[in-house]
């Protein structure tokens, strides 16, 4: 084996043992790092890097968790999550919160309460992407997102006391918002150059994060050819590590994967659909059991970086964009200002767009139809023989579209299954279900 090939398998492993340890522990391995949580794929990652942090997805541990804050109705996602935090000593500069259910809404509530509400950042995005203003909406929501990132980046490095631990001592959300919209007027002079040096930031990470999706797109086309929990895995550890990391780590290993490429001969083509797999379980079990999962449209999996362009978006944008877009804070209107407004507000529209042109999910959406439409789409083009539905025990989200879903899907042909978890970990009674269902497929 040549040096390159060797380096390509060090690599490899080391991309599949940080998506084991599920970003445990993070602020120690890379300590020149300042990790940013969040718990959702519409939190933009472009902004956490933009404020010079690091964005960390927030997994539950692999063991039950029951604290006392949430019930037990809750799903494991917020329990695990809530759980591994008051353990303490994260390293985490703060937690990002997109408000998706009633569940997590809850948990921004009380990990606010616990940690400090400056500590924890909220994103609505609109629930119904094309409603009219919804676009103008998330863009004002996306440019709050960006300033209070930059602001808790700032204070946190300059040493000041706004480290993540429990807190009982904090302003109102009014408060915050105030400090917050009042942070600009007390820069002086530098304004400019300040808002130069954010439009700079924004750009390169925009950049960053565009080419990661680009190689998890090239590493998803060759899904099919490859076994399942290795793709599944590789695509988590990309919410885990630092971001530059990843696309070096992914870039040396994607042309040995190319030669370990093999095609699916035999196997049962197989599309998941579900939210956030913090294990390789499902995917390890559908390859035991002789299939092969060729289409993933999950949280953890190829739907956090897929773009998908959703017809209109970009028209609808320029409809919206208000007259003073992109000069929240009253600049001069002299020439160089008004080209920095410009630039700022298409790196800002940028981002707007990716984010709505994401494959429809069931707590955000053009309406049910579309989530149907793009899942119908995918699984005829990856030639899936059956589709495998998966829900966390008390997410209704998911469990509301599994019944459209299904009935739509089997409409054309493709056999599905509606999987109930607990976690991401499956035991017997779930093989079983699995064996029946892929050996069904057979007759």
């Amino acid at each position: 084996m040549d040096s390159t090939m060797l380096t390509a398998e060090k690599e490899l492993d080391f991309l599949l043992e940080e998506a084991a340890l599920r970003g445990k522990n993070a602020a120690e391995r890379y300590p020149e790092q300042r990790f940013f949580g969040y718990l959702c794929s519409y939190y933009p990652e472009e902004l956490i890097l933009a404020a010079g942090l690091e964005p960390l997805r927030l997994l539950p541990g692999s063991g039950p968790a029951t604290p006392a804050e949430l019930p037990s109705y809750c799903c494991s996602l917020a329990r695990g999550t809530l759980a591994e935090a008051k353990k303490g000593k994260s390293g985490l500069v703060g937690v990002g919160m997109a408000h998706t259910c009633d569940t997590m809404q809850c948990l921004d509530g009380i990990w606010a309460d616990r940690f400090g509400r400056e500590n924890v950042l909220t994103i609505v995005p609109p629930v119904l992407l094309n409603a009219p203003g919804g676009l103008r909406y998330y863009q004002s929501e996306i440019e709050a997102l960006s300033a209070k990132l930059v602001r808790l980046s700032e204070v946190q490095k300059s040493g000041q006391d706004r480290s993540y631990e429990p807190s009982n001592n904090h302003g109102t959300e009014q408060e915050d918002a105030e400090n917050e919209g009042n942070r600009f007027e007390s820069e002086g002079d530098g304004e400019g150059d300040g808002e130069r040096q954010r439009e700079q930031a924004l750009e390169r990470a925009w950049q960053v994060c565009t080419r990661a999706r680009q190689l998890a797109a090239e590493l998803d086309e060759l899904r099919s050819r490859l076994p399942s929990p290795l793709v599944a895995a590789l695509l988590r550890a990309g919410q885990l590590l630092p971001k530059e990391r990843f696309i070096t780590a992914l870039e040396t290993v994607l042309p040995l994967l190319h030669t370990k490429a093999r095609e699916n001969s035999g196997r049962y083509r197989v599309l998941v659909s579900g939210a956030v797999l913090e294990s390789d379980s499902l995917f390890q079990m559908v390859e035991d059991l002789n299939g092969r999962v060729v289409a993933d449209d999950t949280c953890t999996g190829y739907r956090h970086y897929a773009q998908n362009t959703v017809e209109g978006v970009n028209d609808r944008i320029a409809e919206e964009k208000p007259k003073d877009a992109g000069n929240p804070r009253n600049l001069d209107d002299s020439k160089d200002d008004e080209n920095l407004r410009d630039s700022q507000y298409k790196i800002i529209n940028q981002i707007v767009q990716r984010y709505v042109n994401m494959p429809p999910c069931p707590c955000r959406s053009q309406g049910l139809e579309k989530r149907l439409d793009y899942l119908e789409a995918l699984a005829l083009e990856r030639g899936a023989q059956a589709a495998i539905l998966v829900i966390r025990k008390y997410c209704e989200p998911h469990a509301w579209d599994s019944v459209p879903l299904r009935e739509r899907l089997e409409t054309k042909g493709i056999r599905t299954l509606v999987l109930e978890l607990e976690a991401s970990e499956l035991g017997g009674q779930e093989r079983t279900r699995l064996q029946a269902f892929l050996e069904s497929l057979g007759n």
